[in-house]
């Protein structure tokens, strides 16, 4: 496995072991194509968004399947009478219709039958749409960003999987500064496997508990080790 350390190096890890080892640079070459699909996960709070900015920047094709899923809830049919069904007004603005996700998020986040309700409404559809983009346009190299890469297990529709990981500690208050209650952090970390898993499973791990600039620089690095021109 693949990852950066804190300060960005190339370092390989093996799967039993916590001890860090310099990678053979003779194994990258034997991975790589001119093309490339990048399974992006992490983190609430670990700055996925920001990786995404940091690939579309340097000419990939992203794709963030958080920003799918609020299309669906405001724009699909299906999807809005099916929330009308199970949940009623509660969940709609009361004057413009649009549909509240604060709401759907007390709902879903404190019962798992809910969660998992609200899931088959939308997984599928959002499979199908960063499936069918990547599809359309196969000599572009793609970023899709799945918040639950690993916990649905979709691993093998990617070339790497790259995770972006921070301390609890600097979550928790980047989170707050938006709005998020310790209560609603924790209900949402709870519904993800762990870092630690996270950081295990990936082939590439950017860590984000520093500066944009840090980050940036290990993205820059990654994409450059990954592709190189």
């Amino acid at each position: 496995m693949l990852m950066f350390s804190f300060i960005g190096q190339l370092i390989e890890r093996p799967k039993k072991s916590n001890t860090y080892y310099e990678a053979v640079s003779a194994y990258l070459p034997k991975r790589l194509k001119e093309t490339m699909k990048i399974g992006l996960t992490g983190g609430i709070g670990c700055g996925k968004s920001t990786v995404v900015e940091s690939f579309a920047r340097a000419g990939w094709r992203t794709i963030e399947t958080d920003k799918v899923a609020a299309d669906l809830l405001q724009n699909d049919t299906i999807v809005r009478n099916a929330l009308s069904e199970r949940w009623g007004s509660q969940v709609f603005d009361s004057v413009s219709g649009a549909v509240d996700r604060k709401s759907i998020a007390r709902i879903v986040f404190s019962d798992k039958a809910e969660l998992d309700w609200l899931e088959q409404q939308l997984h599928p559809k959002i499979r199908m749409h960063w499936i069918n983009a990547c599809k359309e346009h196969p000599q572009a190299s793609w970023l899709v960003e799945i918040p639950l890469l690993l916990e649905k297990r979709l691993e093998s529709y990617f070339d790497f999987v790259v995770s972006v990981v921070c301390n609890d500690s600097v979550v928790d208050c980047r989170l707050a500064e938006k709005g998020f209650t310790r209560e609603a952090i924790s209900r949402r970390r709870n519904r993800q496997f762990p870092l630690s898993a996270k950081v295990h499973s990936a082939h590439y791990v950017l860590h984000n508990s520093g500066s944009r600039d840090f980050l940036n620089k290990q993205i820059q690095h990654l994409i450059k080790a990954i592709c190189p021109v």
